[in-house]
């Protein structure tokens, strides 16, 4: 699947984003400066503080592209286009492939290890990475139930069990180091199993 674009992303901005990106990921939250991310970027540290106020600003932006990086570009479009039952088995692939990437996996630790000692940090990265995924996914999980005549009276909750029954155990293991031998097996066995048990516990 395509990958949507950045909203109102100008180059300079999503370079910074992306230099900010890498440099995260080879240094770690302390590890990394607004020098060597300005440096990176290509651009003046002034530029980087006119685009992002802080480094947690931009942690947060690294966080929220990586995540918009797992949607596809039209998701109207391919809803439109597909049978409900395959269209919720792509949009279920789409996400647990994409966070089980090994970039938005690192990102994952690296905000893990930095909220015991700066909560805010865990807190953006909450507000940026599985909240941001939650409210968009809401919308598409309430017009498939719908169709389907399936009334969910909490949709944002319904959106954070379907994510746990679709990904754990396997994102857990993962993300711990202890992946299958046969990822892409996990991935379509964990799928089915979250999805069946989903649908069995919202059709009652």
């Amino acid at each position: 699947m395509a990958k949507p674009p950045s909203p109102a992303r100008d180059a300079k901005e999503a370079a910074i984003i992306a230099a900010a990106r890498a440099t995260f990921l080879a240094h770690g939250y302390d590890g990394a400066s607004m020098d060597e991310i300005a440096l990176a970027a290509s651009v003046s540290k002034r530029t980087v503080y006119n685009r992002f106020r802080s480094k947690e600003e931009l942690f947060a932006a690294a966080i929220e592209e990586t995540c918009r990086a797992i949607l596809p570009v039209d998701i109207a479009a391919i809803e439109a286009s597909l049978p409900t039952d395959q269209f919720v088995r792509e949009m279920a692939h789409a996400f647990l492939e994409g966070i089980l990437a090994p970039e938005a996996l690192a990102l994952r630790r690296i905000a893990a290890f930095e909220a015991g000692r700066n909560p805010a940090l865990g807190r953006s990265y909450l507000e940026h990475g599985p909240a941001f995924m939650a409210a968009t996914f809401a919308p598409i999980l309430e017009r498939t139930a719908k169709r389907e005549g399936i009334r969910i009276a909490d949709v944002e909750t319904a959106v954070y069990q379907l994510g746990a029954l679709i990904s754990e155990p396997l994102y857990t293991e993962v993300l711990l180091g202890a992946p299958p031998r046969d990822i892409k097996q996990a991935i379509n066995d964990q799928i089915e199993r979250g999805l069946d048990a989903f649908w069995r516990i919202y059709s009652r």
